[in-house]
């Protein structure tokens, strides 16, 4: 996992640093390391033209040290103060531009100078006029080729117009950071990392899935979490669904169809006892009699819940969520878009990491707030951050195929937290992959078997022989 720092955590790590009177020498390696940078993108040194523009702050002080470490390898550097600056549209035959004006400590409106059009630019830990926590532009940005992130990437890289503007990230000194980073950004090797094996005794009820759901109108919606809980590796899956015995219900057909006559929560919690994991809510409906089954499945199953769509839908407020959910013994995790989200948890009014957090906080839950990135936050605090998406995702169905992804993970003994985020990565990853146009929930599908069945997921037989 890769750290994410916010503007208040690089605040604290900074002021530790002058308190400990080290800051110089730390600007002075951040210098240096920033000048090998500029020297690989260059391409060399000999006869190569740097221009720095430098502002006020611990970001013009690295943009400095970086210019007397260029000059003494023989590049010709100038330093231009931002604030003596109107316009930089014709460099004086510069091969590289550096912005170091504000960096993440932004707090107003920042309006650049014109950077020419022909002239590469690299940004100091972040593109100045991008919020180092929201990743929104701030009055107007700089538009990077290149950002380098000094010790640990930012909030502002992966959240807003920051990746847009940030251009190919670059990281330096990852130790220039501080020790307890509670963001991280997911990556392939993560997922590599706790995709579970498959036991050499394994059966179909080793990883049993119930996926409850579906109704007239809205059949596919559970049909689709199905499906994806069988593509990760469920053994076996059912769909529990009220229709009457003569109405057709569509399901893979892997899936076995238990129709129930009324939304009674007992038999279902009954059958539920076999079940390694359940998904609640794709295309359930919200009527109250829902609402009181989906409590009591809650509240009376033991094995871990994906509570999605309706499922959430079915709580008026944080409070009584909670209330139900502490109630629970197992596990929860909760899928929610944003407009689900801000109507059960309150509208989000600044970082969106923060919201998660509390949300998770508030409910007991691991909270998944779908986006780009998507968040996914554990009651204990840590965060972790999925950008591994793709806009092709934005269309019907694809969000109950996430759930089912999670479903089938938690069912082969992953934890929620884990289950989420991996469930996140594998589901975005395999997206961006396909390569028609917009995304559906049948190519998803497709494309999430595929994906992880290239993961190396077998666990090998015990050696009888020692």
């Amino acid at each position: 996992m890769d750290p994410v720092v916010s503007v208040e955590e690089i605040t604290r790590f900074d002021s530790e640093l002058m308190r400990r009177g080290s800051i110089a020498q730390v600007i002075d390696r951040v210098g240096y390391a920033l000048a090998q940078v500029a020297v690989g993108l260059l391409g060399g040194t000999y006869g190569r033209r740097v221009t720095i523009i430098v502002g006020r702050g611990n970001n013009g002080e690295d943009g400095r040290s970086m210019g007397r470490h260029l000059e003494r390898i023989g590049v010709r550097v100038s330093v231009v103060e931002f604030g003596a600056l109107t316009s930089l549209s014709v460099a004086p035959r510069a091969d590289l531009i550096v912005d170091a004006m504000v960096g993440t400590g932004l707090r107003r409106p920042f309006e650049p100078p014109k950077l020419s059009d022909d002239v590469p630019v690299l940004s100091i830990d972040i593109p100045s006029g991008i919020s180092g926590d929201s990743g929104e532009v701030m009055g107007e940005a700089v538009r990077a080729d290149y950002t380098v992130a000094v010790g640990a990437l930012k909030l502002g890289h992966v959240f807003g117009a920051g990746p847009a503007h940030a251009g190919r990230l670059i990281r330096i000194l990852p130790e220039l950071r501080p020790a307890n980073v509670q963001a991280h950004l997911i990556t392939f090797r993560d997922l590599d990392a706790v995709v579970p094996a498959v036991p050499s005794q394994s059966h179909k009820w080793s990883a049993g899935v119930m996926v409850v759901g579906g109704s007239p109108g809205m059949r596919g919606s559970a049909a689709f979490g199905c499906a994806a809980a069988m593509a990760v590796g469920a053994g076996i899956v059912h769909l529990v669904t009220r229709a009457e015995p003569t109405e057709p219900v569509a399901h893979p057909q892997e899936v076995v169809v238990d129709r129930v006559e009324s939304y009674f929560a007992e038999p279902v919690v009954t059958a539920s006892r076999r079940f390694r994991s359940m998904v609640v809510g794709p295309g359930l409906g919200g009527s109250l009699q829902i609402g009181n089954f989906v409590r009591r499945l809650l509240i009376d199953s033991d094995c871990p819940v994906v509570l999605d769509a309706d499922g959430i839908n079915c709580f008026r407020d944080a409070g009584n969520l909670a209330r139900t959910l502490s109630r629970r013994r197992a596990s929860t995790v909760l899928t929610p878009h944003r407009g689900e989200f801000e109507r059960v948890f309150g509208t989000i009014d600044g970082s969106p990491v923060e919201a998660c957090r509390r949300a998770a906080d508030e409910s007991g839950a691991v909270v998944l707030l779908k986006g780009s990135p998507t968040i996914v936050a554990d009651p204990r605090g840590s965060v972790a951050l999925i950008a591994a998406g793709s806009a092709k995702l934005a269309s019907a169905g694809t969000g109950d195929v996430l759930a089912g992804v999670i479903a089938g993970f938690l069912a082969q003994g992953m934890s929620a937290y884990e289950a989420a985020w991996a469930g996140a990565y594998l589901h975005g990853a395999a997206g961006a992959s396909v390569s028609t146009g917009k995304v559906t929930a049948t190519s998803l599908i497709e494309a999430i078997a595929h994906y992880y069945g290239g993961l190396d997921r077998v666990m090998p037989p015990q050696d009888l022989l020692r």
